[in-house]
């Protein structure tokens, strides 16, 4: 199967020049098969005329100017005229059309003991034998020796090859015009979609080309306004719900401040409107566009120190370990975000220290240009790896695989879509010795410093 072209342009120049060339192997076949008899009947008589003009020549020419006369026919015609010595051996002819119908044409003019008689040259063993017959004139017998191409036209020529390149040039330019016709939309289409997958959104994609390609242009651009008035829609309902809520959280807290209940009950009361505060705040960290803001360049060691530090205020167990101090674009208040959930979900889960690793990646080439990469590490219990895929979706929790912690299934979903409109990836992955490594890659351009 790997001999099978993939991209469409390859199979479909296979395909046209296939059916070309099995289309002109029939035309060939075709035209030998119908073209052949009247070739063969031009070729003998066009011979048997040569012949008789010769006859004709010998009869009125003096004995004395014959032999100049010889001379300029095997000059000029490549046709030798002989009488024949009896050491000259010589066979008949094989029975083939064309020396067929040429014996007939010489019997009918020159009487029934014409024959076509054949001799090889050992002088060139490769090459066609000549062939020959005898032209009676009026004072004797003449034997001429003629080239075998005289009545018998060679099967294969170069006009065949000519024409066969041809046709296979024309199939290729046909082939390359058409899908380059089928193929600009698509890329267009193809370049569409990996955008919107990375959060995105790319201008609407052009509906040209074929019927069938503009069609799914056509869907494409539909399932895009669909998508983003779904996006809007579900964004206007969490960020309305989310406003609504703050108001009555805020007098939760106050009536909380002015009950009389004991130190315990109320704790237990502010934790709970904490969790509900906290649900609040993913709810519009969730509705905003991070992608409408403008990247700035930004020093992330520095970036990084500072938010580890207004984390490590509210209570977090936080070690850095960070590489080379380097700049990276990045979209400052999306970035923030993203690693303020990668660290309320390792504390929130693992309660245990948290590690913050910052380096360039591996993946990135010589002079700092390309990938880098933050991890938070954690000892908690771990994720399997077969439900990192689902946690990774809005509103869904595991608490089995962590500690039962509460919260609205969305900082996982936060996290993955803020390193898709960095042109990144997020990754759960078992960390060496117990716990998990949540990755964020970043592919961006660092200036190392």
């Amino acid at each position: 199967m790997r001999l099978i072209p993939q991209s469409l342009l390859a199979r479909a120049a296979l395909v046209l020049l296939f059916a070309l060339m099995a289309s002109q192997l029939v035309s060939i076949a075709l035209f030998r098969y119908y073209s052949r008899e009247p070739r063969v009947q031009l070729a003998a008589i066009g011979f048997v005329g040569q012949l008789k003009t010769i006859r004709a020549a010998l009869e009125i020419i003096p004995p004395e100017q014959q032999r100049e006369f010889l001379q300029r026919l095997r000059e000029e015609r490549g046709m030798r005229v002989f009488r024949l010595r009896d050491e000259e051996p010589m066979e008949v002819a094989p029975d083939i059309q064309a020396l067929r119908v040429a014996r007939e044409r010489l019997r009918e003019e020159f009487g029934g003991e014409s024959e076509i008689f054949v001799r090889s040259r050992p002088q060139k063993p490769d090459a066609p034998p000549l062939l020959i017959t005898r032209l009676p004139v009026r004072d004797g017998v003449f034997y001429v020796v003629f080239p075998r191409g005289r009545v018998v036209e060679p099967d294969f020529t170069w006009a065949w090859v000519g024409w066969g390149l041809f046709g296979g040039v024309i199939a290729l330019a046909s082939a390359v015009f058409l899908m380059w016709r089928v193929n600009q939309p698509l890329k267009a289409l193809a370049a569409a979609a990996q955008e919107f997958g990375r959060g995105h959104s790319p201008p609407l994609v052009t509906e040209a080309g074929p019927t069938e390609v503009r069609a799914v242009a056509v869907a494409f651009n539909q399932m895009r306004r669909d998508l983003e008035r779904v996006d809007r829609e579900r964004a206007t309902f969490l960020a309305g719900v989310s406003h609504d809520l703050r108001t009555p959280l805020s007098r939760l807290r106050l009536g909380v401040e002015m009950l009389p209940a004991d130190p315990a009950t109320r704790s237990d009361i502010e934790r709970d409107i904490a969790d509900i505060s906290g649900v609040v705040d993913q709810f519009m960290d969730f509705a905003r566009d991070e992608g409408t803001e403008v990247p700035e360049p930004t020093n992330l060691n520095q970036y990084v120190e500072a938010i580890a530090e207004r984390a490590g205020r509210a209570g977090a167990d936080i070690t850095l370990e960070l590489g080379a101090s380097f700049v990276a674009p990045i979209r400052r208040q999306a970035f923030k975000r993203l690693l303020n959930n990668l660290i309320d979900n390792a504390v929130k889960h693992a309660k245990s220290a948290i590690t913050i690793r910052l380096q360039p990646s591996a993946q990135s080439a010589p002079g700092g240009c390309g990938v880098f990469s933050i991890s938070v590490l954690d000892r908690g219990p771990g994720i399997a790896l077969d439900q990192v895929d689902r946690l990774k979706q809005p509103f869904t929790r595991l608490d089995s695989s962590r500690t039962g912690a509460s919260g609205a299934g969305l900082g996982l979903a936060i996290i993955e879509r803020i390193a898709k409109i960095h042109n990144g990836t997020f990754e759960l992955l078992p960390r060496e010795g117990g716990g998990t490594e949540a990755r964020v890659t970043l592919r961006e351009t660092p200036v190392i410093r």
